[in-house]
């Protein structure tokens, strides 16, 4: 049979040029953290689990171009084999996490009729690819992110040629709320995340799935970090207002370093408390390196948090488990040498780094290596035979309708309008933080995995440990003082009149009053009668005849008073 499948293949002869948008550095991290002789043109160089991920990028493409189906069976496939397509790198580019430096970049490259690539793998933060894919996507260049999870991204109106082989970070709300409102009967929760499209968007979907589907009370805190504001400066605000909050269980959703003036912040503020028991929680874009440039203090209250993630390779997985067994013997691929000078050779890197302990490479890295895969599966479904069409980037976005492969993350399929990895086919993993005194290092270790909707706990309990390290059950959040007492009662109203006399005798006043009011009513009356009948007889008007009285009674009485 391997003489059959040798003897189909075609020597390719046409290529397909793509582009890597990689994490080498971050603009925002303190470069006071760097370690010596770990500069790339003036940056701090992100962990050994970053090299490991640009690794995987150049590996997928040379097993692509080979045909070697070790860990892609699809590569080895008969209609792979009479493709005539191979991959070529027209650039390796180093985002550094910045949406500008990432554009200008990518205009030198695609200006360049030479240089333009076909097909964009990458980048890896969801901000960035929002700008690239809005930047290239009206270009007709498809882009394949293998670590953008935000669910704005899922838009094609907006980012017409964007897909990605990880999924958005719906499937991870789902579990974090089942996990605190299911396993630990928390009935209120926060969220302190960065205000960027991964942050927010993922702490928008916490809120909606923990109050729609369990009812619970969702605070969410948001911070903004850039290059011109110290790491934890911007953090105080939102960190004091989580802390009068009364909050006692967290997510943190940020980035790399962000993690880490989080944690920090939160400690100095007295807002990570060791009594009442809290839980505090990390994702997928935090990593033991991260955590490992908290003060002494500050890892031991981070000792015991939850870090939820979406899981890449799985030991489930035999293309994994063989990736990962074969590691060591790689030899180095193509382009290696492009890669910065001051992270280590890649010899010497296969030899010494074991994938399966990184959380970056097994959650991260295995995503790049299945997004190179689908470019070049993608490629050659497009076009099989001969140059590739005019319509090349219509046709590759179109062409994820029917596109199936098993790859190191599982069975790799694309949502037909979206380009979204469905979320049903991930699994989620809760580890255990943990941090070793003598080493002064951290470490992921696996608890639970989330699937079918529920929580399935290894050796068959919920067996975790908390901030602290406490084996305290958690609260969620700390009770409320009790309410002030109501003030006392108003005395009664006073009587009506404020003289001090008995309401009894001003009844008596009141009614002699009107008595003589009836009298003195009824007089003028009598005397009005009179004087309108005076008036008749004598012919005069009643005000004149009551002027005549008046005056004859003035003279009488003066009169009187003259004798």
């Amino acid at each position: 049979r391997i003489s059959i499948l040798c003897s189909m293949a075609v020597s390719p002869q046409y290529t397909v040029s793509i582009a890597m948008l990689l994490r080498w550095t971050d603009e925002i991290f303190s470069q006071s953290t760097c370690q010596p002789g770990m500069r790339h043109y003036g940056n701090c160089l992100l962990d050994t689990g970053w090299h490991s991920i640009s690794l995987s990028a150049l590996l997928a493409m040379q097993h692509f171009n080979d045909r070697d189906g070790r860990f892609i069976p699809a590569f080895g496939s008969l209609d792979i084999l009479a493709c005539d397509k191979n991959l070529t790198l027209s650039g390796l580019i180093d985002t550094m996490s910045s949406v500008p430096v990432t554009l200008q970049r990518l205009v030198d490259l695609t200006d360049n009729p030479s240089t333009c690539p076909k097909v964009i793998v990458g980048p890896s933060r969801s901000d960035v690819s929002v700008a690239v894919a809005t930047l290239v996507g009206f270009r007709d260049i498809p882009v394949i992110s293998y670590s953008s999870r935000s669910p704005q991204l899922s838009s094609s109106d907006r980012y017409p040629r964007f897909m990605r082989t990880i999924p958005t970070t719906e499937g991870d709300a789902v579990a974090i709320c089942s996990f605190w409102r299911v396993e630990l009967g928390f009935e209120a929760a926060a969220v302190l995340h960065a205000q960027d499209a991964y942050g927010s968007g993922f702490a928008s979907l916490v809120r909606s799935e923990c109050a729609t589907e369990h009812k619970m009370t969702i605070r969410n805190f948001g911070f903004e970090v850039d290059a011109g504001t110290p790491g934890r400066q911007a953090l105080a605000a939102p960190v004091t207002a989580l802390g009068q909050s009364g909050i006692n269980a967290v997510l943190v959703v940020a980035v790399g370093e962000e993690n880490t003036w989080v944690l920090e912040e939160a400690f100095a503020q007295g807002v990570l408390r060791r009594h009442p028991t809290s839980t505090w929680a990390i994702t997928l874009s935090a990593s033991t390196s991260s955590l490992e440039l908290l003060s002494g203090a500050a890892k031991e209250a981070a000792a015991g948090s939850v870090h939820f993630s979406v899981m890449g390779g799985t030991d489930s997985n035999p293309s994994w488990r063989r990736f990962v067994q074969e590691w060591p013997s790689f030899p180095p691929p193509a382009h290696s040498d492009s890669l910065p000078a001051n992270w280590s050779s890649a010899e010497s890197f296969f030899a010494t780094f074991d994938p399966s302990e990184s959380s970056t490479a097994r959650d991260i890295g295995t995503y790049m290596y299945d997004a190179v895969a689908a470019a070049g599966l993608l490629a050659c479904a497009v076009a099989p035979q001969g140059p590739l069409p005019p319509t090349f980037g219509t046709d590759f976005y179109n062409a994820k309708r029917n596109f199936f492969f098993s790859g190191l993350t599982g069975n790799v399929t694309f949502d037909q309008k979206s380009g979204d990895r469905p979320v049903s086919s991930a699994h989620y993993s809760l580890n255990s933080v943990l941090y070793n005194r003598s080493t002064e290092k951290f470490s992921f270790v696996n608890k639970g995995i989330f699937a079918n909707g529920q929580w399935v706990w290894g050796g068959g309990a919920r067996d975790l440990v908390y901030n602290y390290m406490s084996t305290d059950e958690p609260v969620a959040q700390l009770h409320p003082p009790p309410p002030p007492l109501p003030p006392p009662p108003l005395p009664p109203s006073p009587p009506i009149s404020t003289t001090g006399l008995p309401v009894g005798l001003l009844s008596l006043v009141a009614v002699a009053v009107l008595i003589v009011g009836l009298i003195f009513c009824y007089f003028i009356c009598g005397c009005a009668f009179k004087l309108r009948s005076a008036s008749r007889r004598f012919g005069i008007s009643p005000l004149a005849l009551l002027s005549l009285i008046g005056r004859r009674r003035f003279r009488r009485l003066f009169r009187r008073r003259a004798a």
